[in-house]
This record gives structure tokens, sequence and C-alpha cells, in this order.
């Protein structure tokens, strides 16, 4: 039987836990390692993470430190004698001297197709690239990102209308499926992993709320497009005019019958055919599907065309110019 100590905090964790609570007959997990309880939401209660919401109903020990550099930690962890740290979308740094207590040192679950899209948005940085095609690495940790060696990798087509969302949970499944089987093969000696070829990593930025405000003087449509896919809902996809800021929730490069021969100039608004809302860009036009003013609630484009009808012929400016 195998000892784990599981390490992660969102719900994509939560189906690779569940795979390794499942398998109980290879596996044991003897704590759970999450972040702690945060507020949430405009009444900012203390909420669990979806990981620690599992542990708890599955009775796994939880531990919750705002860091693992605390003296206590490391001999806490060692009371354990896990076999192996698991590790999937945790979201704080892991000392090295606390990769190497177990015997077979900690074992990541990375949602890219590794070197490419290192860091803590492999996903948003799939859909922001374009890619066609994504996946799950299962690693074996060092000291560095998203940099040890591969023990499996498990392919993911990207679906044109894939958002963050839908992405995260096909490779939530994906990992679940295979990761136990991949785990075993690794303690087991069966897979031998292989060292990545760090020349082409490429690596993904933490994502602020700057990151989703739009440059009508630098972006085209299909760029922003593929962020109302990769950034919704955090940090959100942001634009303003001279009198309001909205965000936009959902959107589609628009088609030839949407604009038809008009060019529209970037940052310029058109209401077309009394329900359309295009938006011009550098190269193409955006069609909002669905739009949220700031302070009201999300609405369709149609809705928006009757309700703001002003919004006609707005010029768009940058959100971080809004005082």
């Amino acid at each position: 039987m195998t000892r784990i100590i599981f390490f992660g905090s969102e719900q994509f964790a939560v189906k690779i836990l569940q795979s390794l609570v499942v398998d109980s007959e290879n596996f044991s997990v003897v704590a759970v390692v999450t972040q702690p309880s945060r507020p949430v939401g405009r009444k900012q209660t203390l909420t669990q993470t979806p990981v620690a919401t599992y542990a708890t109903e599955q009775r796994i020990k939880i531990l919750a430190p705002t860091s693992l550099k605390a003296p206590n930690i490391h001999s806490e962890l060692q009371k354990f004698e896990a076999d192996v740290f698991v590790v999937a979308q945790y979201g704080l740094i892991i000392p090295q001297a606390i990769l190497e207590i177990p015997h077979f040192g900690a074992v990541n679950v990375h949602a890219s197709i590794l070197p490419r899209h290192r860091g803590a948005t492999p996903v948003q940085g799939a859909l922001l690239a374009g890619d066609n095609q994504t996946g799950v690495s299962i690693m074996v940790m060092d000291a560095l990102m998203d940099h040890g060696p591969i023990i499996n990798i498990h392919p993911c087509d990207i679906s044109p209308t894939d958002t963050t969302k839908t992405l995260m949970d096909t490779l939530a499944t994906c990992a679940s499926e295979n990761f136990s089987k991949d785990l075993l093969g690794f303690i087991h000696g069966e897979i031998e992993p292989i060292e990545q070829n760090h020349d082409v990593a490429t690596f993904t930025k933490i994502m602020t709320r700057q990151t989703g405000f739009i440059d009508w003087s630098s972006m085209d449509a299909i760029q922003i497009e593929r962020m109302t896919r990769a950034l919704v809902p955090w940090p959100g996809v942001t634009f303003s005019t001279e009198k309001q800021e909205y965000k936009i929730i959902a959107a589609h490069v628009a088609r030839t019958d949407e604009v038809l021969d008009e060019i529209i100039p970037a940052g310029i608004i058109r209401i077309a055919r009394g329900s359309i809302l295009l938006v011009g860009t550098i190269s193409g036009a955006i069609s909002i599907d669905i739009i949220q003013p700031a302070g009201k609630n999300q609405m369709t484009a149609s809705e928006c065309c009757r309700g703001y009808a002003s919004i006609n012929n707005a010029v768009c400016i940058n959100s971080n110019h809004v005082s």
C-alpha cells in the first residue's frame, strides 16, 4: 500500500484526489495539504478550498498552512511517513527540503504538454496561444518550476469553443482516468521518467486584472475572442468608453453576414441591424454575445443594444486609462 500526502486546492485537483481515494487497494491518502480558507463573495464568507471540502467528506486529515516554510511544517509532514507526495493545482511554493521528504519524492500533475506552458496558468496560456492540442503531464518535481522529468503525457484536443472551465474539466477527467496507473508504474520502477527538452520551454504568466484589459490599438479580433475564452471569469475581459466600463463575457469573431461590407475602425462600437453588437479591431471585428456593464447584470447583445442604444458609434478607450 502506497502512502500519499496530497497537495492541492482547486477543483481540478479534486478529481485526481478522488481517483486515489477510490483506488484504495493501491493507495492510502494519509493527509491533504491545501491552501487556507479565504473570504469569498460580497459577504466575504470564509470558504474552504474544494480539495479541503472533499477531504472533510472523506475524513482525511487536512493541513492548511499559509506557507510551507514554517519550521514545524517539515517535521509535521515527516510524521505521516508518506511514500510519495502528489501535487495538483496546489498554489503555493513547495520548498526543496519538503519535496525530498518521501522516498519517491513528489509527483506533479500539470495541465499542459510540458515543456510548453510551464507556470501557473497553462490552460489559459494554451487558449490565448490558439493551440489545437494540450494535455496532462505527470512529472517528478525538482527545485525548478515544472522542470522535472516526465513520467507520462496524455494529450487532449482543444475545441474551438473551449473555455478555461470546459478545458480544465476535460483535463481533470483525463488526469483522473490515467494518474493511478502512471503513479504505480513509476513507484514500481516500470516507468523511467524522461528529461524534458528545456531548450523549447515556454512560460505562462500569472493573471492580473490588467491581463484582461483590451488594447484596441494593438489587438485583433482573433486575439480578443481567445481572451474571452481564456480569461472569463477571472480576470475578465474589460473595455471602456468615456462613460462606462464593460466586461465581455462571451464573443466571437464577427462573420461576414454580421458586418456586411463595412470596415469598422479599431475601437469603434457599432449596433448592426438593431441587435448585433460589434467592435472594430486592427483586423476584423469582434461580435459580442454576452456583455456586462459595470455594476449591472450580464445581458445579451440584443438586450444591450436596446437598453444602451447610445453605445452605437461610441469610442473605446483602454480600461487602465479610465480614472
